[in-house]
């Protein structure tokens, strides 16, 4: 475990409201296996806040990456719309071209 408590392993004691039933308690203090069962329990809850962890940090990797990404994106869109209104005016000019080269036409005497 890396030092950290978690919900269930706060390192308190709890108390119970009563005393246990006979046979719960002969039961569980009978059984040879309950030291390691139990140790088998912690380990796992262990594993699990370790593997909560872990995910956290690539969560957080993912978060960065595409914060990232975002920023990128963003500054791409920038740069099209800058791109988008230099072909705006390059439009205008150009039908700009168009209305004189159609007068022009226009004034030519017509050839037989």
């Amino acid at each position: 475990m890396s030092g950290r408590l978690g919900p269930l392993s706060t390192g308190r004691t709890c108390r119970l409201a009563g005393p246990l039933p006979a046979a719960y308690g002969s039961r569980m203090t009978s059984d040879p296996q309950i030291e390691l069962r139990v140790s088998r329990l912690e380990n796992d809850t262990n594993s699990i806040y370790d593997l909560i962890a872990e995910h956290t940090q690539r969560f957080d990797r993912v978060d960065a990456a595409l914060a990232e990404l975002r920023g990128t994106q963003q500054v791409h869109t920038q740069r099209l719309d800058m791109i988008e209104s230099r072909f705006d005016r390059v439009d205008g000019r150009f039908d700009s071209i168009e209305a004189t080269l159609a007068e022009v036409v226009r004034r030519l005497p017509n050839s037989p």
